[in-house]
């Protein structure tokens, strides 16, 4: 099922230029599929963002409980991951955010799939990189963030308030 999740809403969240490194900060552990498999918490939410992180969950046989995806890899878009990504049933809600930014639609989003936790996948028109922080800044202490660091591994934290305070300072310094 795939429903729209947008309005006349107009906030947006842009990164500026000079903050890029600041998300560099490793604020969890970068591990293997394996590594991830072993230490993954099952009994506490789990939100993957990114097609591959979300891919390799599923293919673990972990549906997450709030996926962030935009059907691209490494920003060039992928039939071959939309259908891999449609074989699993999620319920879809369609969003736009561009490149660089977190729109209010997002945001909301997000939040409702925090809420419900429904095995909910987000569709991202545009970008979902920078979706991790609004998740990591409203998920409840113990869930397992999980995203993609390009050649590097999958990044895994576990949602406490040190890492709470570090999404909401980003938040807070981007411009609205």
């Amino acid at each position: 099922m795939v429903s729209s999740h947008s309005g006349s809403d107009e906030r947006r969240w842009i990164l500026p230029e000079g903050m890029r490194d600041d998300l560099k900060e490793i604020i969890g552990d970068i591990l293997t599929e394996k590594e991830l498999a072993d230490r993954l918490d099952t009994d506490n939410p789990i939100i993957t963002v990114g097609d591959i992180v979300t891919l390799t969950l599923l293919d673990m046989g972990i549906v997450p409980d709030l996926s962030i995806v935009d059907y691209q890899t490494q920003r060039v878009p992928s039939e071959e991951i939309k259908e891999r990504l449609g074989k699993y049933e999620q319920q879809e809600v369609l969003v736009k955010s561009p490149a660089g930014e977190i729109t209010g639609e997002l945001w909301d989003a997000i939040e409702d799939g925090i809420k419900e936790s429904r095995h909910l996948r987000i569709v991202v028109e545009g970008e979902e990189d920078l979706a991790a922080l609004v998740c990591i800044l409203l998920a409840s202490d113990g869930t397992s963030v999980i995203y993609g660091i390009p050649f590097k591994g999958l990044m895994h934290l576990c949602v406490d308030a040190h890492k709470r305070a570090y999404a909401r300072e980003i938040l807070t310094k981007m411009e609205i």
